[in-house]
């Protein structure tokens, strides 16, 4: 009888000592990892709302990501169109001054070099593809490379190279928000004014001399009130840049609190309580040692004992 009890006692022992084995196993592979499983089967019921939260905050973090980089354009892009607008308005006080000292000598001077530099401008990149070409990769948009070329254009097409749509991003609202306009859509009435003005220089000898006549004072004045407002077309998109810049950073930010957020809620599924493991750990250890100790004790047992 007394040794069917210690075989049934010894074999509950064996069983305890097994048990505790696993879920020592476990413990320490917790201390270890610092996660609660190795797999998300190891999360049960928790595993679809830890794998939809690790979604969330993938996508957040692409998102934030993107937004981060286009902060970097946008700085580009502003430059771009402040030194189309100021070259614009430059041109249109040189004609300015040009009239009020009636010599016009100046003019063709600054014209060239107000030229270069609106071509250079709108032909601006932005990690390799540019600002103003739409979707298109590749060269800039404006391919017209003097002024030669701007009074050889007979048209659009022959001043610009772009893609049909304009640049556009959708940052998960399903609502596409344009980059940039293309170069097409707010230079052509500043080449406009720049081609009359070289007209005009041609016309009279390759320069405006000195006296400037009534007529010819009358055509400049309509030029320079024309590279004014075309000037303000460049202002106020540069300024529509500066929006987007700052609803950008507002969602950079929004994006950021919210990956912290999802950060928090997947450590509290996914992480172990290392403390609390570790008070786990040195009880269940301690009932381990007694639990071996009881089985060796009873392995020890024979009928020899009894005689």
């Amino acid at each position: 009888m007394e040794a069917a009890m210690t075989l049934r006692f010894s074999t509950q022992a064996q069983s305890d000592i097994q048990r505790m084995t696993q879920q020592l196993s476990d413990l320490q592979r917790q201390v270890a990892s610092g996660a609660k499983a190795d797999d998300l089967r190891g999360f049960g019921a928790g595993a679809a709302q830890l794998l939809n939260a690790q979604t969330l905050k993938a996508t957040s973090d692409s998102r934030s990501s993107v937004i981060n980089e286009l902060q970097a354009r946008f700085g580009v892009q502003s430059t771009a169109l402040d030194q189309v607008a100021s070259m614009a308005t430059m041109l249109s006080q040189s004609i300015g001054q040009a009239l009020s000292s009636n010599d016009g000598r100046g003019v063709s001077t600054d014209l060239s070099i107000a030229f270069a530099n609106v071509v250079s401008a709108l032909n601006e990149t932005w990690n390799g593809q540019p600002l103003f070409a739409g979707e298109r990769q590749g060269a800039g948009p404006i391919k017209i490379t003097s002024l030669e070329d701007l009074l050889a254009a007979s048209g659009p097409d022959d001043i610009y190279q772009e893609a049909t749509r304009p640049q556009q991003i959708d940052l998960g609202t399903g609502t596409p928000i344009t980059l940039a306009p293309k170069a097409s859509d707010i230079s052509q009435g500043l080449f406009d004014a720049l081609k009359q003005l070289k007209l005009l220089v041609d016309a009279n000898g390759g320069q405006i001399g000195q006296p400037i006549d009534q007529t010819l004072q009358t055509q400049l004045q309509t030029i320079a009130n024309t590279l004014n407002d075309q000037a303000n077309v460049f202002t106020n998109e540069e300024g529509r840049s500066g929006q987007l810049q700052t609803r950008f950073a507002s969602e950079a930010t929004r994006l950021s609190e919210r990956s912290d957020l999802l950060t928090n809620e997947i450590g509290a599924q996914k992480d172990a309580d290392i403390a609390t493991v570790s008070v786990q750990l040195n009880l269940l250890m301690t009932q381990y040692q007694a639990a071996a100790k009881t089985f060796s004790d009873l392995s020890k047992l024979s009928l020899l004992n009894y005689l």
